[in-house]
């Protein structure tokens, strides 16, 4: 319990992170002065002291009930027992801390250091602003602590009123024979949950918006960026000139447009790490299946078909008469396709052998195939009239301690038409970082080398590896050489927002790339591009002209968008049990060997092409 005496001196128990091992410890906390003192019992010694001069304090936008106090480069963590005690809690904090901060100034004006100043003209000036600074933060503060009061009166009060009213309607659902009254209760029930949540929304908007003003420019990497039936095997596809035609027929016009998906990320997404490592215990890690709940509702193909998004640079490319031009537009579309990976810490589902995705775009046609089940390899080629590229990924995957890394070993390379020259683009890992412990954020990192095999001209891009506290993060910079090495362009930029190319001799720069304005409510759709919102659209019109193995048809997937994981969940399972069925037969019987619609052609082993 909370008690403020006539001394100005306010104390009680709160809850103090410790440490991952120990969690959350109750401890006893005290603010007297400008000072908050923490003990583990009232009658026990001092633990600790913090000054609240310099410090800034913070409320959680993610915990109701958490208080964050940084001072001094350490975050001293600490949780309240209830909304209203938080919100108490934090107006004493910034009452004291104001209090502090006011009585400094009357220091700086003294006549003793007036005398010594010898009347510098402005003295008077600096002295004004400080005080002025103090009234407006303290005015500022005390109408924000008003506001945060009320709302937690209004959350105090509907709690208590919460309890009464379940157990009303739980009587009325008994007691009530008309379908009206059993209705009437339930949106009464649905108003009322609606209340809570409208209510704690505005508490943690509130808090967060604190939250931005008093750390503005410290969140660095932040600001840088600021279905098939089961019982059907996938891999029975339609003959190959039907499947052509097929693909002809599906045109980007007669496909709408979609701008979001079915249904908004679930709050069952939420879950750390060790629930998975808890979901392991007693099972065969072997044929251990990843929870649906750290699974986005697309596809690895569909996935790699996202660099589309940006395939205009590689038309620009195809239309420049300058060589060198030329490879800054193709090695800045392998920067831009990684724009897509912001944010977006969870995987792609994992194909089936024989699983195929096909886009037709505006003048152009991709077509992606699962090749490979062990290793997992997927190949894509995409062509039109000005291009063609074509890809395979085969990653190699490594653990350490806290990230994972997906290293690509396979090739990319585009062919520019007019030209007739060919790019192979090397490209950087891919890491999933904070998996264990901390925020879990997406990064890329590497040298990467673009190379025109006519010319000899290379592109050397450096993905920077983000540091601490987000340094560098998203940072790309690299050089375009000539045939003889001389470096004649720079190139700078992010691979989130923009790209731009600085020709040495003259200083002239020009901007390559701009991403995509995001679409509205994007954090709810998984972080997800407006262009990748289409590549899982499955219309009338495309499910006529679709193959059966295409990865649209996959219900897993499809359940998962629609917002139903449960479903989600024993579907893919289903799948997967499935696929290893079917990879045991073919292990016994010779003729059951998957035949890929993509071949490798032989003067390039790196190709892969669909047969036409």
């Amino acid at each position: 319990m909370e008690t403020k005496d006539s001394k100005g001196r306010t104390e009680g128990y709160l809850l103090k992170w410790i440490n991952m091992w120990k969690g959350w410890k109750r401890r006893y906390f005290i603010i007297k002065d400008s000072f908050l003192i923490y003990k583990e019992e009232s009658s026990k010694t001092v633990k600790g002291t913090i000054s609240l001069q310099d410090a800034t304090i913070k409320m959680s936008a993610k915990d109701a009930l958490k208080i964050s106090i940084n001072y001094s480069g350490v975050v001293l963590k600490l949780k309240a027992c209830s909304i209203p005690e938080k919100v108490q809690w934090v107006n004493w904090l910034r009452q004291a801390q104001v209090a502090v901060r006011k009585s400094i100034v009357p220091r700086l004006s003294t006549p003793g250091l007036e005398e010594d100043k010898k009347g510098s003209p402005f003295d008077d000036v600096d002295t004004k602003v400080q005080e002025l600074d103090v009234i407006l933060e303290e005015r500022f503060q005390a109408r924000n602590d008003q506001v945060l009061t009320r709302l937690s009166k209004v959350y105090s009060i509907h709690t208590c009123m919460e309890d009464t009213l379940k157990a009303f309607i739980a009587q009325v659902m008994e007691v009530a024979d008309s379908e009206s009254i059993r209705d009437l209760a339930e949106k009464l029930e649905a108003y009322s949950n609606q209340l809570k949540l409208e209510t704690l929304d505005a508490l943690q908007s509130l808090g967060q918006k604190e939250d931005q003003s008093q750390t503005e420019g410290a969140k660095q990497r932040s600001q840088s960026s600021d279905s098939v039936s089961l019982s059907e095997e996938f891999f029975d596809t339609a003959n190959e000139e039907e499947i052509s035609k097929n693909l002809d027929a599906t045109v980007r016009g007669d496909v709408e447009h979609r701008v979001g998906l079915p249904a908004k990320r679930s709050d069952l997404n939420k879950i750390s790490v060790w629930q998975v490592l808890k979901d392991m215990i007693g099972k065969d890690l072997t044929h251990f299946s990843v929870p649906i709940y750290f699974i986005e509702p697309i596809g690895m193909m569909q996935k790699m078909a996202e660099c589309l998004a940006y395939e205009d640079l590689l038309r620009r490319a195809a239309h420049h008469p300058d060589s060198l031009m030329r490879l800054a537009y193709v090695a800045t579309f392998l920067i831009a396709q990684y724009s897509c990976t912001h944010k977006r810490t969870k995987k792609p589902f994992n194909p089936i052998l024989g699983e195929t995705f096909e886009y037709v775009g505006s003048g152009y046609k991709f077509f992606c195939e699962q090749v490979s089940h062990h290793p997992p390899i997927s190949a894509c080629h995409c062509h039109s009239d000005l291009y063609e590229f074509w890809m395979h990924t085969h990653m190699k995957f490594s653990f350490w301690g806290k990230t994972l890394e997906g290293v690509p070993l396979g090739s990319m390379n585009v062919y520019l038409k007019p030209y007739k020259e060919r790019y192979i683009l090397g490209r950087p890992a891919t890491a999933a970082c904070n998996v264990i412990i901390g925020n879990m954020y997406m990064d890329n990192y590497g040298e990467t080398t673009t190379v025109n095999t006519k010319t000899g001209e290379k592109a050397k891009i450096n993905y920077n590896r983000c540091g601490w506290f987000g340094k560098n993060y998203a940072l790309v910079n690299g050089t375009i050489c000539d045939a003889n090495g001389n470096t004649v362009y720079e190139l700078t930029g992010t691979w989130i927002d923009s790209v731009k190319l600085k020709k040495i001799s003259t200083g002239e720069e020009t901007l390559l790339w701009k991403s995509h304005p995001l679409p509205p409510e994007w954090e709810s759709f998984y972080y997800f591009p407006e262009f990748t919102y289409q590549l899982n659209n499955l219309t009338p019109a495309l499910r006529e002209v679709l193959p059966p193995t295409d990865s649209r048809f996959r219900s897993d997937q499809r359940a998962l968008e629609n917002g139903n994981l449960k479903l989600a969940q024993a579907e893919k399972i289903k799948l997967e049990e499935m696929q290893r069925a079917m990879r045991k037969e073919r292990e016994k019987n010779l003729s059951l060997i998957h035949i890929c619609r993509c071949r490798r052609i032989e003067r390039c082993r790196s190709r892969w092409s669909p047969y036409h």
